[in-house]
């Protein structure tokens, strides 16, 4: 199996961790989905993410172009490299840098799920949200939401539908809420925060999103027919 396919999972798993825990029609649930429907009407938009692993930072960018590209980047300090991964319609490829090459079936179909997921099929809703209504976030006024369900921080940085693994009876105890912060101009999402309810705590993800006006994905090793 190849070295680019076998780093695969890990940039799915990264990305599942920040579309992880959608809303569903309770509370203010109803305008947090209306307002990552909107983001799927936009032409594209990027994702950029910190989160904590095991052996340190992850970060990650994710653009993504309607209906179906995708462009993500994982930097994980297990790698030296960057992963990045190139998904357009069924096809799929990877690079650690040493060049791109197709990804194998499994994995394109991992990834190409991940984009639909992301940009086509129906936004899966088990989580209530409850209204923040104006506040302040990095200097900036949003209209903020915020999980009514709260998690273990174990559970934080799990694939989604995976467990938490092992944890300590003091992780376990610490609980975690997911805050999104929307644009009160536009009404596109532009924060995705899963932290320590504790005030002060610094977050254990971080997503931004944005929405350049250029953004462009191509097919690294010739356009699929």
């Amino acid at each position: 199996m190849c070295k680019v396919c076998a780093a695969v999972g890990l940039g799915v798993v990264v990305a599942g961790i920040a579309f992880a825990g959608p809303v569903k029609a309770a509370d203010c649930a109803p305008e947090v989905t209306a307002a990552f429907e909107k983001q799927r009407k936009t032409k594209g938009f990027r994702m950029s993410a910190e989160t904590k692993g095991d052996q340190g930072p992850v970060a990650m960018q994710v653009d993504y172009v309607l209906p179906d590209r995708m462009h993500q980047t994982v930097r994980h300090p297990s790698h030296k490299e960057p992963l990045e991964t190139i998904a357009i319609g069924r096809w799929a490829w990877g690079t650690m840098g040493g060049g791109w090459e197709e990804l194998q079936p499994q994995f394109a179909q991992a990834v190409t799920a991940h984009m639909r997921q992301t940009l086509a099929e129906p936004i899966q809703t088990p989580t209530p949200f409850t209204c923040l209504g104006k506040v302040a976030y990095d200097g900036k006024d949003y209209i903020g939401y915020r999980s009514s369900d709260q998690a273990p921080a174990s559970q934080a940085t799990a694939p989604p539908d995976k467990g938490p693994g092992a944890a300590t009876a003091a992780a376990a105890s610490t609980a975690l809420a997911r805050t999104v912060y929307v644009d009160p101009v536009t009404g596109l999402p532009i924060y995705n925060i899963v932290a320590e309810t504790t005030p002060g705590k610094e977050p254990v993800f971080k997503g931004v999103f944005s929405y350049p006006a250029d953004i462009k994905i191509d097919a690294p090793l010739g356009e699929p027919k």
